[in-house]
């Protein structure tokens, strides 16, 4: 299981705590399995409030085989942030690594 570190998830509730966890495990397991060796998940929470509307930004950090991959996200809706920034990790390592499903002979 690969190491997950997290800063600025002290403002959330527990249900949103947990569905966090949820998301994670889902895609943690994908993204290891496409770098193959992923050796921890640093992801920084900050939240943004100017006038009315909370706005939340999610900083991701993949560590592999001694190399990092970083991804940002932000969006009003915390679900919506965790789903774009695990979303842009994997086509981040699509892009390196050449894995995708687009251009297989059949």
């Amino acid at each position: 299981m690969v190491e997950l570190q997290t800063v600025g998830f002290e403002i959330l509730t527990d249900s949103t705590k947990s569905e966090f966890q949820k998301i994670f495990e889902e895609n943690s397991k994908k993204i290891d399995r496409m770098l193959k060796d992923a050796e921890s998940f640093r992801i920084k929470l900050k939240e943004h409030s100017k006038g009315g509307r909370t706005k939340y930004s999610l900083h991701a950090q993949v560590s592999y085989a001694g190399k990092t991959m970083e991804a940002e996200a932000s969006d009003f809706e915390l679900n919506a942030v965790f789903h774009k920034v695990f979303s842009k990790i994997e086509h981040q390592i699509e892009h390196v690594f050449h894995i995708s499903n687009q251009n297989k002979r059949r």
